[in-house]
């Protein structure tokens, strides 16, 4: 008897653990797919003044795709490469344009670009609610290059975190 009381209560405990490992993960704010269409809304927006087709990738906290979107037009590897551009920003908790900088050849950093999935290319821009990035977007396509592509990740990564501000303002009141 005394061996099932004691399978019953790791049992018990485990699952309590788990609940509450769910709980607090839960209240981590990670990217939903509405704030990713705000995002996706924004870089259309842009495009739409540069004249250019872009693609765009949004991806949460973990580096997942939560949206990908391929201009009409777009090169076939503007998606991968937009994909790469978020992947990064959001590992680095910068704009890939920064870590591009950061880990140019003879800097102390520079072996981070041999990390899979990471490009070294403008265009990738993390989501920050506070001081906490919550996913990144990156953008590929743009007319301006590796600058207009990370502008077009920036009002996009800007739509995606107003949305959540907006959503938290509403939850408090």
């Amino acid at each position: 008897m005394s061996r099932i009381c004691t399978v019953l209560k790791t049992t018990a405990l485990a699952a309590a653990l788990s609940v509450s490992a769910t709980a607090a993960f839960a209240q981590t704010p990670a990217v939903t797919a509405e704030q990713a269409l705000a995002a996706m809304k924004a870089a259309l927006e842009y495009a739409k003044k540069d004249g250019g087709d872009v693609s765009i990738v949004v991806v949460d906290r973990e580096g997942k795709p939560v949206l990908m979107m391929r201009g009409n037009t777009a090169a076939p590897h503007n998606l991968g490469l937009a994909q790469r551009k978020a992947y990064t920003a959001n590992m680095f908790k910068m704009t890939s344009l920064a870590w591009r900088d950061r880990t140019m050849a003879g800097k102390a950093e520079a072996s981070e670009r041999d990390m899979p999935d990471t490009i070294p290319l403008g265009g990738g821009v993390p989501i920050m609610v506070g001081g906490d990035v919550i996913g990144a977007v990156g953008a590929s396509g743009t007319r301006g290059g590796q600058e207009g592509d990370t502008a077009c990740a920036q009002a996009a990564a800007d739509a995606a975190a107003a949305l959540v501000k907006r959503l938290q303002a509403q939850a408090s009141n």
